[in-house]
């Protein structure tokens, strides 16, 4: 079973015991009054109660919420970014010590999500040297401002968010992670380190979409390949890949010369919906494969999917390089000698 961990930085102590209601907030009080320091222990306890509540209580990722335009005021989600911090010295009062963040999420257009916060209100004595400057943290807070191209949020928690497998003896790599294509027993005998020259990138723009899709089905050892249609979630689904040596079921997003240029998340269809359409497959493990590069915006927007806590999975990118590689492998670039150098 994976939960989530959190390791609180910042805690709005009376905001997350209103989150949480009575009896979750009880149970916190009953678990921090056993430890040795009651009240040092309780943010801590709080964060992991907080952890635990974050499914049931609906609590979104902010790209996701962006990108399928479902976002309002008073809503609260949750944003793993990374985060500029700044504190306000000058406005420095008894028990009030202000700071504010600022970060960029770009599900296509920018939008800057920006907040202040009280740093007095800090988990422990260690915590602002996680506050200060640039940090990749997790943020929960609620939605206080809305306008074009920003985001203002009140947090209650910001930290470190950790998905934690339970049981080591199932396998594999907690949900939420990246799943790399050397990770996969399929392709074990792809050298993925090695030189992919210029012309090879060019090879790989002139195969189509179905023969790359029915390549790595054929390596896979998928047989059932459906044909293309509008409403597809996904261009591909399989229960035999193997990573890290455990069978998990895929849902795969072929893209090919039909966008023979970097892929961003405009490419993805409207709103980028095809990232939200593949992310309803259920399937353990989202793949997005394309013949050329894929930006990091298109890469955070799957990782920000596939962190959602409602429902975290694994995800894996393969870019036209490793395209390549693989048709490589198996024969399908042009036996070109020219392919052999740049």
């Amino acid at each position: 079973m994976t939960r989530i961990a959190l390791e609180p930085y910042f805690l709005h102590q009376d905001q997350v015991q209103s989150l949480l209601g009575e009896q979750r907030t009880e149970s916190a009080r009953a678990r921090a009054a056993r430890r040795s320091d009651p009240e040092a222990a309780f943010p801590y306890v709080l964060a992991a109660e907080l952890g635990e509540a974050l499914a049931p209580l609906g609590v979104g990722e902010l790209a996701r919420c962006v990108l399928e335009q479902d976002l309002r005021e008073g809503q609260v989600v949750g944003a793993e970014l990374e985060f500029t911090f700044q504190r306000d010295r000058d406005r420095d009062a008894p028990g009030f010590k202000p700071a504010s963040f600022t970060a960029v999420l770009e599900p296509g257009e920018p939008v800057h999500v920006t907040g202040t916060f009280n740093a007095a209100r800090v988990a422990s004595a260690s915590a602002p040297g996680g506050l200060a400057g640039r940090r990749r943290v997790y943020l929960i807070g609620t939605v206080t401002g809305l306008g074009a191209q920003r985001v203002e949020l009140r947090p209650v928690f910001i930290g470190v968010r950790s998905f934690v497998e339970d049981d080591p003896a199932a396998g594999g790599r907690a949900p939420g992670a990246r799943i790399y294509p050397s990770d996969i027993g399929q392709f074990s005998g792809v050298d993925f380190a090695s030189p992919f020259a210029a012309a090879e990138s060019e090879a790989v723009l002139r195969v189509s979409e179905d023969t790359v899709k029915h390549a790595f089905a054929r390596v896979i050892g998928e047989s059932y390949v459906p044909k293309d249609w509008g409403g597809e979630r996904s261009d591909l689904y399989t229960s035999r890949v193997f990573a890290h040596g455990r069978q998990m079921s895929a849902a795969w997003l072929f893209k090919g010369p039909g966008h023979p240029r970097a892929m961003d998340v405009k490419a993805l269809g409207k709103n980028g919906d095809q990232i939200d359409r593949l992310f309803t497959e259920p399937a353990e493990l989202l793949v997005l494969q394309h013949c050329h590069q894929i930006k990091p915006s298109v890469v955070g927007m799957m990782d920000a999917y596939a962190h959602d806590v409602r429902r975290p999975r694994s995800y894996m990118i393969i870019d036209g390089a490793d395209t390549g590689r693989i048709l490589r492998s198996l024969g399908l670039l042009p036996a070109d000698p020219h392919l052999q150098g740049d």
